[in-house]
This record gives C-alpha cells, sequence and structure tokens, in this order.
C-alpha cells in the first residue's frame, strides 16, 4: 500500500512539474484540439446535419442558419464534409504511422543492436529512401497504388519509415554498451530478451515524441495527395480534395468552400504539434530543467 502511494506521488509530482512548465498551457491546448478532433470523428454520423455526399441545397450558398458553413459546388453541405472528413484524415494519419512505426522500430533495433554489414546495408537503404523529398516519394506510390484509404496509408508510411529507423538505430547504437546490459548478459540474458526487456524500454520515449510529430505531417500530406488528385476518391469527404474543389470558386466570391477545410487541417495539425512539443519536454527531463 505504501508502495503504491509512493508511486502515486511521484506521478503526481512529475505532472506538477511539467504543468508549471512554460508552454503547459499550449500543450494543453493542443491537447484539447485533438480530443475534439477525435470527438467529431467518432460521433460523425450523431454530428453532422446533412449526407455528406449528397447535393442538400442550391450551389455555393453562403453560410446560414440552415447551412452552417455554406454549400460546395454540388449543393452538398461544407459543415456535414469537415466533420466527416476528421474521420478519414484521422484514419490514414494513425494507420499510416502504426505501419511507419511497426516496420521501423524493428529493423532499428536489430540494426543498431546486430551491427556489421546489416548495420551498414540498412542504414544505406534508409538513407536513400530519406534523401527522396517526402511529397514527392508520396506522390509516386500513391500513383503506382492508386486511390484508397488504405493505399495512402502505405505511401505516406513509407516515407516516415526511415525517420522511425534512424531514431531507434540511434538510441540503440548509444545504449547497447551500458552497464545493465552487460549485466543482462552476465546473468545469462538471450539476445532477445535484452532487446525486449532492457533495450526497447529505454528508446521508446523518443519514438512517442516522432509518432505524436509524425501524426501531423501524415494528415497535411494525405491532403497534399488529395489536393493533387491522388488521395480519396470523391464524393468521399476529404479535407485535401474540397480545398482543391473551393480554390476554383475563390475569385467568385464563394470563399467559405475553401476557407473551412484549410481551417480543419490547420488546426489539427496546430495541435499535434502543440501537444508533441509537451510530450517531448514531459519525456525529456534534460528540456524541463533547462526550461
Amino acid at each position: 500500500m505504501e508502495e503504491h502511494k509512493f508511486i502515486s506521488s511521484k506521478i503526481g509530482k512529475g505532472f506538477s512539474r511539467f504543468f508549471r512548465g512554460s508552454n503547459a498551457w499550449l500543450t494543453f491546448i493542443g491537447m484539447v484540439i485533438l480530443i475534439f478532433y477525435i470527438f467529431l470523428a467518432f460521433f460523425s454520423p450523431q454530428i453532422a446535419p446533412y449526407d455528406p455526399t449528397e447535393r442538400v441545397g442550391r450551389s455555393l450558398t453562403p453560410p446560414s442558419n440552415e447551412f452552417w458553413f455554406g454549400t460546395d459546388n454540388l449543393g452538398r453541405d461544407v459543415f456535414s464534409r469537415v466533420v466527416y472528413g476528421a474521420r478519414i484524415a484521422l484514419t490514414i494519419a494513425f494507420v499510416s504511422v502504426v505501419i511507419a512505426s511497426a516496420i521501423g522500430i524493428p529493423l532499428g533495433l536489430l540494426s543498431g543492436f546486430v551491427g556489421g554489414i546489416f548495420d551498414r546495408i540498412m542504414t544505406i537503404v534508409m538513407d536513400a529512401i530519406y534523401s527522396f523529398p517526402g511529397l514527392i516519394l508520396a506522390i509516386a506510390i500513391a500513383a503506382f497504388l492508386g486511390p484508397g484509404i488504405m493505399n495512402i496509408a502505405i505511401s505516406i508510411a513509407v516515407v516516415y519509415i526511415p525517420t522511425y529507423f534512424r531514431v531507434i538505430r540511434n538510441q540503440v547504437s548509444s545504449v547497447k554498451n551500458e552497464l545493465y546490459v552487460d549485466g543482462a548478459r552476465a546473468i545469462g540474458a538471450s539476445n532477445l530478451s535484452i532487446l525486449g526487456r532492457y533495450i526497447l524500454p529505454n528508446v521508446l520515449p523518443s519514438v512517442v515524441v516522432v509518432l505524436s510529430m509524425n501524426l501531423a505531417d501524415a494528415i497535411m500530406t494525405e491532403a497534399g495527395l488529395s489536393f493533387l488528385g491522388l488521395g480519396i476518391a470523391p464524393p468521399t469527404p476529404d479535407w485535401g480534395f474540397d480545398l482543391s474543389n473551393g480554390q476554383r470558386f475563390i475569385l467568385s466570391g464563394a470563399w467559405w468552400a475553401l476557407t473551412f477545410p484549410g481551417v480543419a487541417i490547420m488546426t489539427v495539425t496546430l495541435g499535434f504539434s502543440m501537444f508533441s512539443e509537451g510530450l517531448n519536454e514531459m519525456l525529456n527531463p534534460t528540456i524541463r530543467e533547462r526550461r
């Protein structure tokens, strides 16, 4: 009982120090933004007043009490499309990051731990992938695979695999010769046990921060692909596609068709960025003490 109280006290003090930090409010705002968009994604059918793929009014109707964000050129409710677009954007972002981390983390662990020729080959391959501009590489893969949620997620995931590999590989290379690893070898622990029980827990905090930052980048990449016509096939609601569709009518005064999808992309990306910054400070004592 006393041990549980001690652990709870240490956790409470850690969070207390964190929320007294200089960017605590930014982190809190970022978390609120993320919760808001996750809520939209989960409860889109209950929140959206109209079917986002059906014509419900006149073309390019300005925002009003009936259509809060107005209608697009096909008479579809922009508010409903923005709400449903949160589900598409977050789904692709999370799936792409899960795929990238599921491939990059094990490869980075093995490369950093084994070393030798295997490490050199993997490093060259990952550096070759990393040397391509991310959006251009995603465009090439998306054009080859075609439209679809899973195809777009794979296209984005390939871009981020080298990031996870490099972070994990560098961390493993620096900790595999620590005394606690030598102690594990001395007591007869297997290489698999050393990787899973001693090395992986010490390198995961860096991965968590990279993961949250990549989620923001994945949403922008997905929007860029959809803007170029390589994303989700219409009429599925998608922020990037609606942004591309709306910019054609901006000179006609239909600012709402472009503005609201753009604001959605901007705010959810900002939320992930602010949250990852605070997460980095919480998991990295050096940054917290310096600030």
